[in-house]
Formats: structure tokens, C-alpha cells, sequence
């Protein structure tokens, strides 16, 4: 295709053709059972292409052809079979007292290394009346055109497969009594137009190949039905994504969001390019949701309209982490000092954190000694796959102007409804109260909203935790977020600050410790080159406002004496929630705090400043996965633990920050209406 023509390396594709005859002579066995396994490959390669014919038609051994790319479905099922390759095979049979039914399958060949979701496959039946031949396609329940991926092809039940895994390509039947039963197909197979992906300047196929044989079983009994084929899972390790009802999977493509098809790479942690959601909103009658069930009926590939989403999720899969390595990763470091704080130690370009995800839900790490399950993936007594982030930090779909120490005014308000987008003002002058209950009534209340299920033991959305806060800190800086993309060197690798003084949702400052401005809110949005090195991937898959912006106030708080979390630093300025006050005499009056799953309780042994405090902060060690004491100085970020007159963690650091904001920067509220945004989570639940 001469649109596909920005890949520069040479891409070519073998198609090695087999002729396969299954004969079967009339019978009157009670039972029959045949099966012939294809002798020769069907290879696709990234390298010369090949194509041998049927032995009927053979007259050399192939040809050979250069400048192949990703082709059409439209140019793939006209594949002349005279010229590129076409594998012909015919069934015959004639039968006496029993119905055959027999399946055409495939199977692929080992040291296969295109993925299945980058080939196209197409079956046909051929007829030739007085010399004219014609074609029509096979089809199957998946595709009425007969034409597939080769990973969305149904599992085949036949059960001579000797431990290789089949894919069902047709299914059919020569009656009883038949003679000279006759059916001619016609296999064709290309590589997939959207596989035209280049990563870092280099076609993200290059140099794979494909390869498969075409098998043939038969049996006078009923075939099995074919089974269902997984969703795409890419080779990462990583959980494939846990789509809760409500959210529809997109990808980014040509400027637009666009359905993704659950079959395809619509996600590559690989090639730092996690997994995108969103959520439509109802109509603008408030009521009802014909627009959402256009996109969640529409064909994968559908544009989806800006203005129909409401919320933006990014899927951080189950993983555990190198806990030991991680003081040898943070390089040289230097004394830095902020206002209010001891001095400490800060590092300026660390190294990698040493991730591997965990399948499923499994606890078992992978040596006890040197890695720890990151503690974002434990909810309580659920142990989850993963967890969705919210893109970006949340906007109020109701307009409103923050007041600083406001309660139940301004943007204080209960009854307010989250939205997550990018090009947006963020929600802020909320307390920590607040915006955990706006953020539990996503779920518990106004779940039509977004489309989610009514059910409340299937998903949960919440007020980020700081350790789920710090999971995706953690994962950007590893080989799957920015840290491991090549597009940026070694003084780039930190996610640059959000700068916008306007606190504009998704907008990235010209450095990573840019100074405050204006002037980036309008140009530098989420979507341009500049935009994305504020990403948590540094391309447009990851999260966002991650450093600088609002700032957002996580549920991680500060215990009294007693074990309980503290409330804030005055009755007129505090989270809102129950709890001891700054004097450490006075008790709030508010909402009763939530159940221990929903915050992370801090307790400190050591309390003679803020850095060393934060290495005893959990029962008296370290917290591990919560970007505390490991991580803390990392990029030059400030870092400021909770302390009794601002109990409540704060992440991220502001637009105004400059070089103290950070993914590790640390901050400490006192749980008011300040000027701080916050972050949504939805965890999904396996019952």
C-alpha cells in the first residue's frame, strides 16, 4: 500500500503453499476417524518472499519479490494465485452409511515469531463452471467474510493436535450416501495493513517470520465446537487488562482515540505503550445512553468523540519490584535543601527500577530475597490483576471557583460530578473528605453516569492510596514507562512538570523543572510531541500530571499516638474526616474515616525530621512500593513527610514547583480546601 510506504526497511513475505487430498473411500465402519497433518509450511517472513504453488500448477519452485508491505484486506483476498502465492487444496470423499464431518485447521509452527494479531488469514470455496472460476468466502461465526486475524480464529477441539494449540478455519460435512464429493478452497494469508507500526524509526516487525500448516481431520461423529479465542495479551507478562463494564478500550491512532479491538496490540508495555479505557457519558438529556451504546456496539477502529468521554483510565498491571537494587540505582547523589526541612539527599538521573509483572493474582515472588509484590495489587482481602489510574487529574463537571479553607462551598461539594480529561481545569479547593466521597459515589450512586455496573462487589472506585499513587511512579521509571524509552536520553527520563499556571489538565513545561507559566497551557497540550514527555511513558498511552499541576492529596495519613489517623491542623483546617487535631487535645468533627482499605496509615518510630522518619514510617520500617524512603530526592524532587499540623500526604509537587516538583516529589497538607487536586482509582474484583 503506498500509504504504508513510511516503513524503510525492506519487508518481504514467504508464503510456502501446501497441497493437501483427504480421500475418503465409501465406508460402513461403525466408526471412522481420519486425520492428516500438513506436510509443508504456510511462512510468512520478513525477509524474501516465496511462494510455492500446488504441485498440480508447479513450474518452478517460486518467485521471489521485493517492497512488500502490510497489505489491504481489499488487495489480501485478491491475491492472484497465479502470481503471489495462492495455496490451493482440495477435499474429496465418497460415503455410504454414515455422515463425515471433517475441520480444516491450522497450526503454528514453533520459532514463530510475527505475532498472530499482525496476520490475516482468508478461506474460499472455489467453483469452476465451463472454464470460469469463481470464488466465495467461507465464512465462520467470528467473521461472515471469512477473513480473520489468526489469534481471533476459534480454538480447535480436534483432538489429534498432540499438544499443539489449532485454530478452527472451517467446519463441514459429506453426507451420508454422497459419491465423488469434490470441494476446492483457496488459503490465503498476508500481513495485517495496521501492522505498519514504527518504533524509534525501525519497523516493530523487522525480521520476524510466521509459519503454519494446514491440517485436515474427518470422523462419521459430531466435531466438537470450536472454542473461544483469548483477547490479546502482549509479550510483556503483563495481565491483560481487566475491562469492568463500563469501559471501552481505545487506542490512539491519525490524531483521534479510536475503539480498540480487543484482539489486537492495542497495548505494548514492551514499547512503553500501556493500555487506554474510557467511559461515555449520558446524553445531554442527562438520561439516557444511546450514544454510549453506539460506541460500545461500533466496530473497533470508530472515532471516539472527545466530547463523549468522561472519564480517561490507564491500566498499571499486577507486578513486583527489586526492593534491594534500588539504593544501588539511584547514582551519585548531592545534598539539597528545601524551605522548612532538614537537608537531604537527592539524585538527579536515577536508574531503572527492576520490574517483572506477576500473572493473574499470584502472591509467590519470584526470590523472596530481592523483590516484593508492589503493595498497590492488594485491596483489603481482594488481590487484584491490575488497577486503571485516572489519565488525569479530575475536573468537576460542574463549574465552580475554589476557595481556599472553604467547607461545603466553592468546589467543596459532595454532590459534584468527577470527570477525567485532558485540556481541562483541574478540580481543586477540595478537602481529602470530600473528594473521597465523590469519588466512592462513581460507584455507589451515580454509576449510570459513567456506565459502570450497579453491582458493588465487582470494581471499586476510590481516592487514590499513595502506594497506588507510587505503583505507576514506580512502573514509569522501569524498562515499561519512560525511563526505558530510547526516544530520550539519560537527562530526559524524568516526567517533565506540568507548568501551567492556568491548571490545565495534560500539559507539559519545556523541561522537566520548568518555571511556571502561561504560555505552555495553550501549546504544549497532552497530545503534541512536547505534551507527552509529561507522560508517565513519554508518548500519549501513559499518565499524566504526574508532576506539577494541581498537586493531588492521596489517602496516606499520619497516625496519632493511639494508632489512629490524625484529622489535620486546626477545627477550621483539616481533612474533614474524624480525628486528632495539631494540639493533640482536640478531636475534629466530620465523617467517620473509611475502612483501612481505602488509605495507607503511617506511624513512624523515628520522628527527628522528615527524611529519616519515612524510613521507620511503616510499623517501624521502611514502606516499600510506596515511593517514601526508597525513592525519596529522586530527580531533585523535594521531599516533605506528614508531620501532626499536616497529616495528610500530598503528591507530585505544583505547577509553581519548578525544580522541586516530581513523579517522587513528597509533600504534606493539612487536609483542607487548599489549593491541591487529587487522583482516581478504579480497582476491578474477581468474586
Amino acid at each position: 500500500m503506498e500509504k504504508k510506504r513510511n516503513i524503510k526497511e525492506l519487508i518481504a513475505v514467504c508464503l510456502l503453499v501446501l497441497s493437501l487430498v483427504l480421500i475418503t473411500v465409501g465406508t460402513t465402519f461403525a466408526f471412522f476417524q481420519y486425520s492428516r497433518q500438513g506436510t509443508t509450511e504456510n511462512t510468512l517472513h520478513t525477509g524474501t518472499l516465496t511462494f510455492i504453488y500446488d504441485e498440480k500448477r508447479a513450474e518452478k519452485n517460486g518467485v521471489n519479490l521485493t517492497n512488500a508491505f502490510p497489505t489491504s484486506d481489499d488487495k489480501g483476498t485478491k491475491l492472484d494465485k497465479t502470481g503471489e502465492g495462492v495455496f490451493d487444496f482440495d477435499i474429496k470423499a465418497t460415503t455410504q452409511g454414515a455422515d463425515i464431518n471433517y475441520e480444516i485447521y491450522l497450526t503454528k509452527e514453533e520459532g514463530s515469531t510475527l505475532p498472530e494479531y499482525a496476520v490475516k488469514t482468508y478461506l474460499t470455496r472455489v467453483t469452476n463452471t465451463e472454464g470460469l472460476e469463481s470464488e466465495e468466502p467461507v465464512s465462520d461465526t467470528l467473521n461472515s467474510q471469512g477473513i480473520n486475524l489468526y489469534n481471533k480464529l476459534k480454538m480447535s477441539q480436534v483432538p489429534v493436535l498432540e499438544g499443539k494449540e489449532g485454530r478452527t478455519l472451517y467446519q463441514g460435512t459429506v453426507v451420508a450416501g454422497k459419491e465423488n464429493y469434490s470441494e476446492t478452497y483457496r488459503f490465503r494469508m498476508w500481513i495485517d495493513e495496521e501492522a505498519d507500526k514504527v518504533v524509534n524509526g525501525s519497523w516493530k516487525y523487522n525480521g520476524k517470520s510466521f509459519s503454519v500448516r494446514v491440517n485436515v481431520y474427518a470422523q462419521n461423529g459430531e466435531l466438537l465446537e470450536p472454542g473461544e479465542p483469548a483477547i490479546y495479551k502482549d509479550a510483556s507478562g503483563a495481565n491483560s487488562p481487566d475491562l469492568v463494564e463500563g469501559l471501552i478500550p481505545v487506542y490512539y491512532r491519525d490524531g483521534e482515540w479510536r475503539k480498540a479491538d480487543l484482539y489486537k496490540d492495542w497495548y505494548d508495555y514492551d514499547i512503553q505503550e500501556w493500555a487506554n479505557a474510557v467511559t461515555i457519558g449520558l446524553d445531554a438529556d442527562g438520561v439516557s445512553a444511546t450514544t454510549r451504546k453506539k460506541y460500545q456496539d461500533a466496530e473497533p477502529g470508530t472515532v471516539i468523540d472527545m466530547n463523549d468521554i468522561n472519564t480517561m483510565w490507564v491500566w498499571i498491571p499486577r507486578y513486583e519490584y527489586n526492593y534491594v537494587s534500588i539504593n544501588d540505582v539511584k547514582g551519585d547523589s548531592e545534598t539539597c535543601t528545601s524551605p522548612g526541612i532538614a537537608p537531604f539527599n537527592c539524585y538527579e538521573n536515577p536508574g531503572a527500577i527492576e520490574i517483572n509483572f506477576i500473572e493473574g493474582t499470584d502472591k509467590q515472588v519470584s526470590d523472596g530475597n530481592n523483590y516484593k509484590m508492589h503493595p498497590a495489587f492488594t485491596f483489603g482481602s481482594d488481590e487484584l490483576t491490575g488497577i486503571w489510574f485516572a489519565k488525569f487529574e479530575p475536573s468537576s463537571k460542574e463549574e465552580c471557583i475554589a476557595a481556599s479553607g472553604s467547607v461545603n462551598t466553592g468546589c467543596d461539594k459532595e454532590t459534584y460530578t468527577p470527570e477525567i480529561k485532558p485540556n481541562v481545569t483541574s478540580w481543586k479547593g477540595i478537602r481529602v473528605s470530600t473528594a473521597f466521597e465523590v469519588s466512592r459515589r462513581m460507584q455507589t450512586t451515580n454509576y449510570n453516569i459513567y456506565g459502570f455496573s450497579s453491582s458493588q462487589t465487582s470494581y471499586d472506585t476510590h481516592m487514590s492510596k499513595s502506594s497506588e499513587w507510587a505503583s505507576v511512579a514506580y512502573l514509569s521509571q522501569s524498562k515499561y514507562g519512560k525511563y526505558g524509552n530510547d526516544a530520550y536520553g539519560i537527562d530526559e527520563k524524568a516526567v517533565y512538570i506540568n507548568n501551567c499556571s492556568k491548571k490545565i489538565t495534560g500539559i507539559a513545561g519545556d523541561s522537566a523543572k520548568a518555571e511556571e507559566s502561561a504560555d505552555t497551557c495553550d501549546i504544549n497540550t497532552y497530545e503534541t510531541s512536547k505534551g507527552q514527555k509529561a507522560s508517565t511513558t513519554g508518548n500519549i498511552t501513559g499518565v499524566y500530571d504526574m508532576s506539577g499541576g494541581s498537586g493531588d492529596s492521596v489517602m496516606g495519613v499520619l497516625a496519632d499516638d493511639s494508632g489512629n489517623s490524625r484529622s489535620g491542623a486546626t477545627m477550621d483546617s483539616n481533612s474533614g474526616f474524624n480525628g486528632l487535631l495539631n494540639d493533640g487535645k482536640s478531636v475534629s468533627e466530620g465523617r467517620e474515616l473509611p475502612v483501612s482499605k481505602y488509605y495507607d496509615l503511617y506511624n513512624p518510630t523515628n520522628t527527628t525530621n522528615d527524611t529519616t522518619k519515612m524510613a521507620t514510617a511503616c510499623d517501624g520500617e521502611a514502606c516499600y512500593g510506596h515511593a517514601l524512603s526508597e525513592t525519596a530526592g529522586w530527580h531533585k524532587a523535594r521531599a516533605m513527610f506528614v508531620y501532626t499540623f499536616a497529616p495528610w500526604l500530598n503528591r507530585g509537587g505544583s505547577s509553581s514547583g519548578g525544580g522541586l516538583s516530581g513523579i517522587f516529589n513528597l509533600g504534606h497538607t493539612d487536609g483542607g480546601a487548599c489549593g491541591a487536586s487529587f487522583r482516581l482509582v478504579l480497582a476491578p474484583i474477581k468474586k
